[in-house]
């Protein structure tokens, strides 16, 4: 049994995968249609609206808490993926720090009003690949320096390595939504949404305990491992033997449209509430889902305390770390000294709930000069009273987000402000603080022609210059026919 993919399980997130999925910018931006996917309780002035299939939103975010975790500094010096290890290894890292990576496309969005004009509803599928991991610290130091943590060649005996902090899950799902939202009166709006999930890949470990320590005796040296709870869960990755790996891009597409028999249900919350003319409150709570997994399912468990007795200390050699502990796991596991369960049974994943809110006020600036050319393309724009010409509105607000993950929750603040340019272009200025950075400024411009929306937003302005030198970045766009 070959089990150097299972080696490389708890490491590979952090050079893949650099997930939080703010959008802050898009969030109650323009009222597109997207933005209903982030607050199912959105405001909706248009009557139908039909995204361009496979560009209605193209998104893409990547990012790590710690500042020295850039292309320039991990992957630009490196010839193998063990190089990348340690480079992330030598930037002194914490538990407290993450990793993440999302990306979403759209296939299809369709909305229309119904009958009832104070009832829209909306629909469509798209994909989404999500990855987070929280750095091991304890592990990473065993994994490159063994039992030798000073490296003057005598081992430290009762040094204890913790199992908890590792914590990853990296996952591709399609997912199928059907939304609603109410106008309760001129003040309220609510929203739910039900989703369908197709899980294609997943790859997993949460809520593990355990230490390893070394002691002697008089017989040698005792390899302890105390208090062992340990699960590596994974689905569509590897075959039941662990000896490869079985995804490819064609078994990978058809997961997300249920052929892989894995199915998840979900929903979403979300509601607007006018305080008053010019404030207004929005809140949502999404991705209250779970995906039971039973495809090419493999699941690791570590569930009993072993002790390995050996002459010798852990001692990784510089540049072959994970040759060696394959060699040394191998040895120990045909050896029958590894207490290792290997199980093909189904499992449930419970995805992390994120939450969104926000208070805006809303401003008025008089244009200049009179217009007659009609309706706004933004339907909330109002003329102030007694006053003939165009009035753009603009507003200033705050938002609050929360992702919760296993053993930690991401969170950020934005403050922004949005401004109709005119009657056609909108646009929204963020300032964001949070792990990531704390100066990430934000833009999002949307513009209409006619019935055909076109909109793009960017994260971290600061840092394009330079964005090989950078720890986190998002980027999206998306076209749409908007219908009023």
């Amino acid at each position: 049994m070959n089990y150097k993919l299972c080696l490389y399980l708890p490491f590979i997130l952090f050079y893949v995968n650099s997930f939080t999925q703010n959008n802050q910018v898009l969030y109650d931006f323009d009222q597109l249609p997207q933005t209903l996917l982030l607050n199912p309780g959105a405001e909706v002035d248009y009557d139908k609206h039909l995204g361009v299939p496979f560009l209605s939103n193209v998104y893409f975010e990547i990012g790590a808490s710690n500042k020295d975790i850039t292309y320039n500094n991990i992957i630009a010096p490196s010839d193998s993926a063990e190089d990348v290890l340690r480079n992330v290894y030598n930037q002194n890292l914490s538990n407290n720090d993450v990793f993440l990576i999302n990306q979403r496309m759209e296939f299809l969005s369709a909305g229309l009003r119904l009958k009832n004009p104070k009832y829209y509803l909306s629909f469509g599928m798209y994909q989404e690949t999500e990855g987070f991991a929280n750095y091991p610290v304890d592990l990473a130091n065993l994994y490159f320096k063994g039992d030798d943590q000073n490296d003057d060649g005598v081992p430290e005996y009762g040094n204890p390595f913790s199992f908890a902090p590792l914590n990853f899950v990296g996952e591709l799902v399609g997912v199928y939504h059907i939304g609603i939202s109410k106008t309760i009166n001129e003040n309220l709006t609510i929203g739910a949404r039900v989703k369908l999930l197709s899980g294609s890949l997943n790859l997993s470990t949460k809520n593990n305990s355990g230490e390893y320590d070394l002691s002697s005796s008089i017989f040698g040296n005792h390899h302890n491992f105390n208090d062992m709870n340990l699960i590596i869960n994974s689905s569509g990755l590897i075959n039941p033997e662990g000896t490869e790996r079985i995804a490819t891009s064609s078994t990978a597409f058809k997961g997300l449209f249920f052929a892989g028999g894995n199915f998840g249900l979900g929903f979403d919350l979300g509601l607007t509430y006018h305080v008053s003319e010019k404030v207004t409150v929005t809140g949502s709570i999404r991705d209250l889902d779970f995906i039971n997994y039973s495809n090419e399912v493999v699941t690791y468990q570590f569930n009993e305390d072993f002790i390995l007795d050996d002459d010798t200390y852990f001692d990784p050699t510089e540049g072959d770390e994970l040759n060696y502990w394959e060699d040394k796991f191998n040895e120990d596991y045909n050896n029958g000294l590894i207490p290792i369960d290997t199980i093909q049974t189904s499992y449930n994943i419970g995805r992390s709930p994120k939450l969104n809110g926000s208070v805006k006020y809303k401003l008025r600036d008089r244009r200049k000069s009179r217009s007659s050319s009609g309706n706004s393309a933004f339907r909330n724009v109002a003329c102030d009273a007694g006053n003939t010409g165009d009035v753009l509105s603009s507003e200033v607000g705050i938002q609050l987000y929360a992702n919760i993950k296993p053993n930690s929750t991401l969170w950020a603040i934005t403050t922004f402000y949005s401004r109709e340019l005119s009657k056609s272009v909108n646009a929204k200025v963020t300032y964001t603080y949070d792990e990531f950075s704390a100066k990430n400024i934000g833009l999002g411009i949307s513009a209409h022609i006619k019935d055909f929306n076109i909109y793009a937003t960017a994260d971290n302005l600061l840092a394009l210059p330079k964005l090989k030198d950078s720890n986190y970045q998002s980027f999206q766009f998306g076209m749409n026919f908007i219908f009023n």
